[in-house]
């Protein structure tokens, strides 16, 4: 019997998770619900879906919920989801705060469900290409930047979107982290819309994060630094480079005089994949409830990333009391 998968949330990126779902052969795609009925109900009858006119009746028909509203909702859909022993897919950030969060690991771990968070950039094509190369970077260096848009201001900027780099820099460093320094400046929401922040890690490894949403045009860029190899990942083109430093000379390579002697700098061939990065964070969730084994990107991982977002966000509060 196939996993039946409903879908809670129908704004914008509602609407793309719909599009991924009914493109998904694992499983069947139950139905869906949004707060607004009208949006839900035109949207049931233009993709043939059935529309739910509750959450808990949605719940009563699936085996796994696809959670895309806004992040304040997200604890009380998912705990009601989980009581039920359903299984949930909680797009990011996993919950408005930490305590919120504490307690979906409670209730997971009661109720034994599967719980993956939408940090989709860990499927971005440029991510995963470059991925196999990445080996205890030094530094990395990553800035976000968009454009003003009224969506996802109900949380600051580090919230909407420096999370992303922190879910993956934070998965590139497998350390705990050491200090944390941060600033940002609310310009035109209650929240911080421009921030930066200075990562230190166990590892040694630091990271410097910068994200705006009233930037003139659009960036995601991650930039990073290991002992033999430098890094450029554009997550918004989903292209990557990638450079190495050799001792030999191999075709194409250019010499660089270093203080440990003669190196070659050499540019490797990347084979980029085109994937729907929404698409296949999606399948893997239902992979994951398939076969029962752990989600990629697990509730330890969205509690991770939003620990540091709520270090980030308290001192940038902190500065402007």
């Amino acid at each position: 019997m196939k996993l039946r998968l409903g879908l809670i949330g129908l704004g914008h990126l509602g609407k793309i998770h719909l599009k991924c779902i009914k493109e998904l052969d694992t499983c069947i795609f139950q139905g869906i619900y949004d707060s607004n009925m009208d949006v839900a109900r035109a949207l049931g009858q233009e993709f043939n879906l059935k529309v739910y006119d509750s959450i808990e009746s949605l719940l009563d028909e699936v085996d796994a919920v696809d959670i895309v509203t806004p992040t304040t909702t997200h604890y009380d859909i998912a705990s009601q989801a989980i009581q039920k022993a359903k299984h949930c897919f909680i797009e990011k950030p996993v919950t408005n705060t930490l305590e919120e969060a504490y307690l979906l690991r409670a209730l997971q771990s009661k109720f034994d469900v599967k719980i993956q968070v939408g940090h989709v950039e860990r499927y971005n094509p440029a991510f995963l290409s470059a991925s196999q190369h990445i080996k205890q970077p030094k530094f990395i260096e990553a800035h976000r930047l968009s454009s003003f848009k009224p969506r996802g201001t109900d949380v600051s900027v580090v919230h909407d979107l420096m999370i992303h780099d922190l879910d993956l820099i934070s998965y590139i460093a497998n350390s705990e982290v050491k200090e944390v320094r941060a600033s940002g400046v609310a310009i035109v929401s209650p929240t911080a819309d421009i921030c930066n922040a200075r990562i230190e890690y166990q590892s040694g490894l630091v990271a410097n994060v910068t994200a705006s949403r009233i930037s003139m045009k659009s960036m995601r860029k991650l930039r990073l630094f290991q002992e033999d190899a430098y890094m450029s990942l554009d997550l918004q083109s989903k292209e990557s480079e990638i450079f190495t430093m050799n001792d030999k000379y191999v075709e194409n390579s250019i010499e660089l005089d270093t203080y440990k002697g003669k190196k070659f700098i050499t540019q490797i061939p990347i084979d980029i994949k085109p994937v729907n990065a929404i698409f296949e964070e999606i399948k893997s969730f239902c992979k994951s409830i398939v076969n029962n084994i752990e989600t990629e990107v697990n509730l330890r991982d969205g509690i991770r990333a939003l620990e540091l977002v709520h270090i980030i966000v308290d001192q940038i509060e902190n500065q402007n009391d």
